[in-house]
């Protein structure tokens, strides 16, 4: 072994004493080239840690227009969502909801829970346009009666007596009430609930309290996006707009994410400024772009564990730091809450691996053991390719814990039926209709228990059958 060591040593030795010129050296880049490289890795972390801007650009004009959503109000929904719905994907059939979008940048909004004698679940969920999760105002957690404030960045004012404040580091804000509904029988008693609700500015609020007339209409022109760059400079334009509406101007001098973004043109005072841009930095951006959207997209198929066909992703609502998963989540879940809260298992496959189909039938059985521990409820969900609802004769569209009639087997277990045709009278009252084509599966766990929180339980599969 002494011998070997010896051979080895001069070997090295010479190794080390090779000419740096006998090495090969990088070719020197010239100035265009350092320029858009520059840009390209300055392009690529602005696209991703500025993603969410560019889905609630579109969404939120497109909501406001359509009347889906209101302003600094909100635009109430008061029968269950159907098949016929189709402004807003992976719709729920349990709750009845109301929208709204907050403009902080004038003055806070004010947000009223009722007090309710009955034992009914609701939340208030409150995020930012990071499409990260705030506060979430009753949930899991149980009623939580009262006023609340939300204050945006710029606010420096006193708060209310009585008032809990929730502030938020955009510039506007989202709310989200949703009202549990069990069944079409108990619509009239949870639409009262629903009145109770409100959201309106702290002005309105102070002159005329809870007896307040909603706008006829909402000035929303501000929030419309009309792009002028060339396509391939599109994404940064966008996000760009998106900074201007969502942020603060101090965010500029503040924020080292909005200062790493000032040399490729971006910044809350001007947006994007693509025109003063020279053509190596504009070739930058337009590969980082395509990088960016190739990082999103690995990073979301990436991000969930996959058990029996079904997708459990645990980064909704509360990415924080990690830009990728933050983009990730809010291209292809936006909106979703944070897993203690309300949990999104999906599947388009079943448990061995091939598509969900119409032309078969399915079995989801829960053994005794193996039914979902929530705190709350959980709800099974059939959706088409674009995450629509699908029309049935029978007019079910979701099926869980609390679907009228769903029955128990003597060993405590539970079976659904996913199937395009009725499976028979014994069976009914535990079938989830299924179109003749292709579907997918959603699963919401509304207040997820420890087992789901760190993986020891896990949905079963869905089982073809014979």
């Amino acid at each position: 072994m002494k011998f070997a060591r010896l051979l080895i040593a001069p070997i090295v030795i010479s190794a080390l004493t090779i000419p740096a010129t006998a090495q090969s050296a990088p070719p020197k880049m010239s100035a265009e080239q350092v320029r858009e490289e520059r840009a390209y890795a300055a392009g690529v972390q602005a696209a991703i840690w500025g993603r969410p801007f560019v889905d609630n650009v579109h969404t939120l004009f497109a909501g406001l227009k359509a009347g889906a959503v209101g302003l600094n109000y909100y635009r109430k929904f008061p029968n269950l969502k159907t098949a016929a719905d189709k402004f807003v994907n992976t719709p729920n059939n349990v709750s009845i909801d109301g929208y709204s979008c907050a403009d902080l940048s004038i003055e806070p909004v004010v947000v009223s829970v009722p007090t309710i004698r009955e034992n009914r679940w609701y939340i208030v969920q409150i995020g930012d346009y990071y499409d990260q999760v705030v506060y979430n105002i009753g949930g899991s957690k149980g009623a939580e009666p009262g006023l609340f404030i939300l204050t945006g960045p710029d606010f420096h004012g006193p708060i209310p007596a009585g008032m809990k404040e929730i502030k938020v580091r955009t510039q506007l804000a989202v709310i989200a009430n949703r009202v549990f509904v069990n069944g079409d029988a108990d619509l009239p008693v949870a639409r009262e609930v629903q009145q109770g609700f409100s959201a309106l500015p702290l002005s309105v609020f102070q002159k005329k309290g809870l007896r307040f007339e909603l706008p006829k209409q909402y000035e929303y022109a501000r929030f419309e996006f009309k792009p002028s760059a060339p396509e391939a400079l599109r994404l940064f334009e966008t996000i760009g707009f998106g900074m201007k509406t969502f942020l603060s101007r101090s965010d500029d001098f503040g924020d080292p994410d909005v200062a790493a973004a000032h040399p490729i043109g971006l910044s809350v005072a001007k947006g994007f400024d693509w025109q003063s841009l020279d053509e190596p930095t504009r070739r930058g951006l337009a590969r980082a772009a395509v990088t960016a959207e190739a990082i999103i997209e690995d990073t979301y198929v990436n991000a969930a564990e996959n058990v029996a066909g079904w997708r459990f992703t645990m980064g909704g609502g509360r990415a924080g730091f990690d830009y990728a998963l933050r983009a990730a989540m809010a291209a292809n879940l936006t909106g979703a809450n944070v897993p203690e809260e309300i949990l999104y298992p999906n599947t388009r496959v079943d448990d061995q691996g091939a598509p969900l189909t119409g032309a078969n039938k399915y079995v989801l059985r829960f053994a005794k053991d193996q039914i979902p521990p929530v705190s709350v409820f959980w709800n099974l969900n059939m959706y088409d390719e674009k995450e629509f609802f699908i029309e049935n004769d029978f007019k079910r569209y979701s099926i869980g814990s609390t679907t009228d009639g769903l029955k128990t087997a003597a060993d405590g277990s539970i079976t659904i039926y996913v199937q395009k045709d009725n499976p028979g009278p014994d069976k009914q009252s535990n079938w989830l209709p299924a179109p003749a084509g292709n579907f997918n599966l959603t699963m919401r766990l509304y207040g997820a228990q420890t087992p789901i929180l760190d993986g020891s339980y896990r949905l079963p599969g869905v089982r073809k059958q014979p």
